[in-house]
């Protein structure tokens, strides 16, 4: 069975690199894409969804969402489109928290898998 390292990387038991299976490696790559922001990846500026730092201090609204939704289906099939599908990109906005879920199969034909990230807005 092959394992991956654990993203981000985590020391774990014997003070080795913590690993994962294939299937949470995947979950951890689309964690990566979503909170990566836009131009933080200096030789691919369009990678990412921008669910970082930077959308932390914009007001939430539905025009966030939408842009986020659109960057996240673009950034993670650009980024792994050779190793999943993207089913369903759903972003909410509520009092003070933005969550993005993300449903994808893993290719070549796996069952569908969902990762979720909820996280704290500035006040408005």
């Amino acid at each position: 069975m092959t394992r991956f390292a654990a993203q981000p990387w985590t020391v774990g038991a014997g003070r080795r690199l913590a690993t994962r299976s294939a299937l949470e490696h995947l979950d951890d790559l689309v964690r990566l894409v979503l909170l990566t922001g836009p131009n933080e990846r200096l030789h691919r500026p369009g990678f990412g969804a921008g669910l970082g730092p930077s959308t932390l201090f914009q007001p939430l609204s539905p025009d966030l969402a939408g842009t986020v939704r659109a960057r996240a289906r673009g950034s993670l099939t650009d980024a792994l489109g050779d190793r999943l599908d993207v089913v369903d990109v759903t972003v909410t906005v509520a009092d003070s928290t933005l969550s993005a879920q993300v449903v994808y199969r893993p290719r070549p034909a796996g069952e569908t898998r969902t990762v979720t990230l909820t996280l704290p807005a500035a006040a408005l």
